[in-house]
């Protein structure tokens, strides 16, 4: 219960939890993104230095520099950053980091990283001269749409300090990290991880808003109205039993112009996509839950193992076993 104008309004605590979150649909996306931070490692470089970083399959990689510079490469990408400055590599790519002047890299395997707790590391290298910190990160997505929005992001995404829309964002959540990172209390660990989401977020938005119609992709199908709906529930429903004329009924369209609509913004049919959507859920949940491969197969609309064994074989090009096989293998590595 509380008072509003001088009237009495009772709290409704589950109607205001079930209330839907009202924003664009790209925006409802992000939100939808769970990230599991790998680790994070707060770095003490001073010249001469320079680090060669190899390529991290299905995984982001960020540094943000809190003080001093320092020159990132990959490929023929060149930018030197400096304090608050922050760069993203949503694809895992392999770069180069170091002072501008260094061309000898030492291999990311042979630095002398100290484990501070199971996530979180500290690193001082390099020689007598000018100092450069920073933050650095490795974040993997777990969510299935993730993978499809890596396709139409950039190797490298960078926010300069003078680039004020995102930059306030940024120098607020770098001077936060700086204190976390710094100060190690109870509960660090988690508050580095949220912040650290929030800067990720944070970058791809800003890439996102940039983008013109034609540079969307597939997004641009979530701002459709119809399209956009069946893509919901699809995503939502992915065990049900979908048939093209059903998915048509259900957002207003005819059979005909549903499928050539949706082939239009979409790349593919319905009914592919719909598969190609299983099997992305099916490819998380062999990695990041020890559910038995029955329980994957009821759970995004197969009948049996077998079925889904088949299916997924074919868009993936390896059985559920393997897949789940050579991630353990990856972890336990």
């Amino acid at each position: 219960m509380y008072a509003l104008n001088g009237v009495t309004v009772e709290f409704d605590f589950k109607r205001r939890l079930n209330t839907p979150i009202h924003d664009e649909p790209i925006g409802k996306l992000l939100e939808s993104l769970h990230m599991e931070s790998v680790f994070f490692t707060q770095s003490s470089l001073t010249s001469p230095w320079a680090i060669s970083m190899p390529p991290i399959h299905n995984c982001m990689m960020f540094h943000l520099v809190l003080c001093g510079e320092a020159e990132f490469c990959e490929g023929a990408f060149n930018e030197k950053l400096g304090p608050g400055d922050f760069i993203l590599f949503p694809k895992g790519e392999g770069h180069t980091l170091g002072d501008g002047i260094c061309r000898a890299y030492t291999p990311l395997s042979d630095l002398p990283i100290k484990a501070v707790t199971d996530r979180f590391e500290t690193l001082t290298y390099g020689g007598l001269g000018e100092r450069t910190q920073m933050i650095c990160g490795v974040m993997l997505f777990q969510h299935p749409l993730a993978i499809k929005l890596l396709g139409i992001l950039p190797t490298h995404i960078v926010i300069k300090n003078e680039e004020k829309a995102a930059s306030n964002v940024v120098t607020k959540l770098s001077h936060l990290l700086e204190i976390e990172t710094s100060e190690l209390d109870v509960g660090a660990e988690a508050v580095i991880a949220r912040l650290a989401d929030i800067l990720v977020v944070t970058a791809m938005r800003q890439y996102l808003s940039k983008l013109s119609e034609d540079e969307t992709g597939w997004l641009g199908a979530l701002e459709d109205d119809r399209i956009g709906k069946a893509l919901t529930i699809i995503h939502d429903n992915p065990e049900h039993h979908w048939g093209l004329e059903e998915l048509a009924r259900n957002v207003g369209m005819s059979r005909t112009s549903f499928a050539q609509q949706f082939k239009r913004l979409v790349g593919n049919t319905p009914m592919e996509y719909l598969t190609e959507w299983r099997m992305s859920l099916a490819y998380s949940k062999l990695q990041l839950t020890k559910d038995t491969m029955l329980t994957i197969a009821l759970d995004i609309g197969y009948q049996s193992e077998a079925a889904f064994s088949r299916a997924f074989k074919k868009v993936m090009g390896k059985t559920p076993n393997e897949i789940r096989k050579a991630y353990q293998a990856q972890v336990n590595h």
